[in-house]
């Protein structure tokens, strides 16, 4: 589908654009996206806007990020985080913003369906699993393949 770099000028996507694609799970908008996408996006590597479509089991994998940091906003249902480190899982709703800096281990929780808008700073696909990860952990997912860890 068609990509725009960012520039100088106004670029937009449409809502009619994207939202034939909101079966997927993640839909990203913009970002430095290595792979294709089946709708329109703007490329830019300062930062990834997605807009995340959940339902009830779409819970992710323990995961973190070494250089990135993730604010999300909820716009319809509900959604758990689970900081791995504590095992505490903290809920949010409609209007509450969620901020988790880089290095913190964490796991999306869906129980009803949940809508949100989320920014990443800056783009990346860097994300360390259980697999990957280096850290000495009670709460280590074995095994975490790799093409499973990919598609969360």
């Amino acid at each position: 589908m068609s990509q725009q770099d960012c520039a100088d000028s106004l670029r937009e996507i449409r809502r009619a654009e994207y939202e034939p694609f909101t079966a997927l799970k993640h839909l990203f908008l913009v970002g430095d996206l290595k792979r294709e996408n089946p709708h329109p996006f703007v490329r830019d590597a300062r930062l990834e806007l997605l807009l995340c479509f959940y339902q009830p089991g779409d819970d992710g994998l323990p995961h973190w990020h070494r250089d990135v940091t993730e604010y999300e906003i909820v716009i319809e249902g509900e959604v758990g985080h689970e900081d791995v480190g504590t095992g505490e899982t903290k809920w949010f709703g409609p209007g509450d913003l969620r901020v988790l800096p880089p290095g913190i281990c964490t796991r999306r929780i869906i129980r009803v369906p949940a809508r949100t808008v989320a920014i990443k700073v800056p783009s990346t696909s860097e994300k360390v699993f259980c697999l990957g990860c280096s850290r000495q952990c009670a709460a280590r997912v074995a095994p975490c393949l790799e093409e499973e860890c990919v598609s969360q």
